[in-house]
């Protein structure tokens, strides 16, 4: 079983707005957790993003690489586990497919590719309103407000407001630049999943998500042979919307057997 894992975020995210997940899920696993920006945001703001998703998923390795040889430095040598959502869930297959003797597992949550599904799958109209709307809001919490009104659908509409300040402080810390979203925008539009992974994967949906649409992840398990995990209610954002839930069903998946590609729906 991995001992370390890595979660990557999706477009124009920061590892911060993994809130408390990264917690949970190290609770829940009994493992370590590192957390790693795309280039263009969070630590890496000042960073040239990569204009394809395979470059990205390059950028992040390499950063891993350092990070995997100062733990074994310390705690010998671990294996690792990788978990993306969004975007990150691209990364995270464009990694796996170059590197797979880097990883000896792979979650991807609520993603999809060009080349799997429809476009309004990918993107629901819906969603597109939602996406314009904060792109051109002027004010950064009612920017952070759109997000989370198109993302999740779980997290107490009273808790929203709280969360989006908080969001809006980490866009003015560290600001993420139209160029960056036009190049993760179009990665991530252009982006096909490869024909097989050789590592293990899980692959988890929401059922309520307009961003990447259920069917997108059910075509994409069905392409790796990888077992399916959905919640019903949750939107885009799993991470905020459920995260004990999220992290439970990867300690399950986690305790079969790797060979395994049973598909299964479930929510608790």
């Amino acid at each position: 079983m991995p001992s370390d894992w890595i979660l990557l975020r999706g477009l124009v995210r920061e590892q911060r707005h993994w809130g408390d997940f990264p917690a949970i899920f190290a609770r829940e696993l009994g493992v370590r957790v590192h957390t790693i920006d795309i280039a263009g945001a969070g630590t890496q703001h000042r960073e040239s993003c990569p204009r394809s998703v395979a470059g990205m998923a390059e950028d992040v390795r390499a950063r891993w690489l350092t990070l995997r040889a100062e733990l074994e430095r310390t705690h010998g040598a671990t294996r690792w586990g990788l978990l993306g959502v969004s975007l990150g869930g691209m990364i995270a297959m464009a990694w796996a497919a170059a590197h797979p003797a880097d990883l000896q597992r792979v979650v991807l949550a609520n993603t999809s590719a060009s080349d799997i599904g429809k476009p309004w799958d990918r993107m629901q109209p819906r969603a597109i309103v939602g996406v314009a709307r904060g792109f051109f809001a002027r004010d950064p919490v009612r920017r952070e407000r759109i997000v989370l009104d198109t993302t999740v659908r779980l997290l107490p509409v009273g808790d929203r407001e709280a969360l989006a300040r908080r969001w809006a402080s980490y866009a003015a810390e560290s600001p993420v630049s139209r160029a960056t979203l036009g190049r993760q925008l179009l990665a991530a539009s252009t982006f096909r999943a490869p024909m097989r992974l050789a590592v293990p994967t899980l692959v988890v949906v929401g059922g309520r998500d307009p961003l990447a649409a259920p069917a997108c992840g059910r075509a994409l398990a069905q392409r790796f042979g990888a077992p399916l995990e959905e919640h019903p209610g949750a939107g885009h954002d799993i991470g905020t919307d459920a995260p004990e839930w999220l992290a439970a069903r990867v300690g399950a998946w986690l305790a079969r057997p790797p060979a395994s590609t049973t598909h299964a729906s479930s929510a608790a």
